[in-house]
């Protein structure tokens, strides 16, 4: 049974540098059980030393949050998609020509289930590191920093609009 593991920037050095690979299980814990008998030292990345998914990570399963499921025990079957999704924080300072931005992301119906900060960071040369996320009704709201080229983020939240991302500063963008 093939199940598709998207994997993060941060974690593809466990990989091999690759992006997405292949894992078996019934179950999320013994899919992520397999990935770690694959790819040594990826699960203590995603699980803490109680075998539960560490509070900054985030599973998708097909575009839904395992934890609105059954968490770990949530059931898999062959052609699922998980992505992880890690909540990146705490670094060494950007070095100077990049800038930092607090903004508020916030997002209709149609994009709750969609994995668009995680694509974000597959295509922009942009560390996200999101600091507090709800969901109301039909809305959620994402409050990140973006941590880039000066370009890369400024493009990057043209094309957040562009998916229907309502763009709100939190406050004064930081240059260094």
């Amino acid at each position: 049974m093939a199940i598709t593991v998207r994997i993060p920037t941060p974690l593809r050095k466990y990989t091999g540098g690759k992006d997405e690979v292949a894992a078996e299980g019934k179950t999320l814990k013994e899919l992520l059980q397999d990935l770690e008998k694959n790819y040594n030292g990826i699960g203590a990345r995603i699980m803490d030393e109680k075998g539960a998914i560490r509070r900054f990570v985030n599973i998708y399963l097909n575009d839904e949050d395992v934890r609105f499921k059954s968490n770990l025990d949530t059931p898999l079957k062959d052609g699922d998609t998980i992505s992880i999704i890690p909540a990146i924080a705490g670094g060494a300072p950007s070095p100077k020509g990049k800038i930092k931005k607090k903004v508020y992301l916030t997002y209709q119906k149609r994009l709750l289930n969609k994995p668009f900060i995680w694509e974000a960071s597959r295509k922009f040369d942009v560390i996200i590191n999101i600091g507090t996320a709800s969901v109301s009704g039909d809305l959620g709201l994402v409050g990140v920093e973006l941590e880039g080229p000066s370009a890369e983020v400024e493009s990057l939240i043209r094309w957040f609009t562009k998916k229907g991302v309502k763009v709100e500063p939190i406050e004064q963008t930081v240059l260094e």
